[in-house]
């Protein structure tokens, strides 16, 4: 979710702690710090590059580890300010609840988080969720929350959350069969859209075609076919997810397409996409590759967000 959308998660769960939610109060700021820190990792870009980032985001800095060492940071920063009857252990807990969240909330969407060891990813809910911002903001206004208001908005949320699950299985479903007279379809990947909460987007792997839509159930033709790729090599695929590149673009997405854009008689360059994020006309991660006429890799360039960046991948 957005920095902004997990502040006010922290601040919502700082309202179940019997002090009131205040700015004053270093449970308050606790939680809302906490629940934005693990983002942190944004410092890899200034440090390293998009292409690091993209790969470690949602990582270990979401991990139960760091949520841990984020929250005894923040905590120790503020036992230097002057809080009114301040309790150590017990902002250490509501901050660390409040970091927690934060990786909870990552999972349910599509990019997903790591909170063990490897990364999970519910397909569930988008960056921004309305309905969990209002929920949060009842509880902050309500200030002082005990177990009735959590059983309340638990009875809110998680039912709202098996409708999400539900409305993408049934995306699914009627994906697969609308898309029967298209392609055979082997499997279908949908994500909540980037854009619009009660959207989904998809990519279908069939045997003939990579097919990139958007599945709206209010409309009378639910199903929007964006891009539609032909599958011309198989056996490419396979060559190019042994790469350096072909590896990173594997570990980072489920969905990919390869297409060959230019051949010499020495020489094949190769563009793949990251099926999943179709955003403004252009998908947001892609990669060129050169092989030689051996298939073994000259040359490989990610780009991350637009086209136009190019990011050299060693190896």
């Amino acid at each position: 979710m957005d920095p902004i959308s997990h502040g006010i998660i922290g601040i919502a769960v700082a309202s179940f702690s019997h002090e009131p939610v205040a700015m004053t109060s270093a449970i308050t700021i606790g939680s809302m710090l906490g629940a934005m820190s693990p983002d942190l990792d944004f410092v890899i870009r200034i440090f390293k590059d998009d292409v690091e980032y993209l790969e470690h985001h949602r990582g270990f800095s979401h991990s139960l580890p760091m949520l841990a060492l984020f929250s005894i940071g923040i905590t120790a920063m503020l036992s230097m300010m002057p809080f009114d009857n301040f309790q150590f252990w017990t902002t250490l807990m509501w901050t660390f609840l409040g970091a927690l969240s934060h990786t909870v909330f990552d999972i349910l969407n599509s990019y997903g988080a790591r909170l063990f060891q490897r990364k999970r990813k519910g397909n569930i809910l988008t960056l921004y969720d309305p309905i969990v911002t209002l929920v949060c903001f009842g509880l902050i206004f309500n200030r002082q929350n005990g177990l009735g208001i959590f059983a309340l908005a638990a009875a809110v949320i998680g039912p709202y959350l098996i409708l999400r699950w539900y409305m993408r299985e049934r995306a699914r479903k009627n994906i697969m069969k609308a898309l029967e007279a298209v392609d055979t379809i082997e499997d279908v990947n949908v994500m909540p859209s980037l854009k619009i909460f009660y959207k989904w987007d998809f990519v279908a792997r069939g045997d003939q075609y990579n097919i990139v839509g958007q599945y709206n159930p209010f409309r009378r033709n639910p199903i929007h076919i964006i891009k539609k790729f032909e599958i011309k090599d198989k056996n490419l695929l396979a060559i190019v997810q042994k790469t350096a590149i072909g590896k990173k673009f594997s570990q980072m997405s489920p969905s990919l397409h390869i297409e060959v854009i230019d051949e010499e008689p020495t020489y094949v360059t190769v563009r793949i996409i990251d099926l999943r994020y179709f955003f403004r006309n252009a998908f947001l991660h892609q990669g060129t590759l050169i092989l030689d006429s051996a298939y073994n890799p000259v040359e490989s360039v990610f780009h991350p967000y637009k086209l136009s960046k190019a990011v050299l991948v060693a190896g």
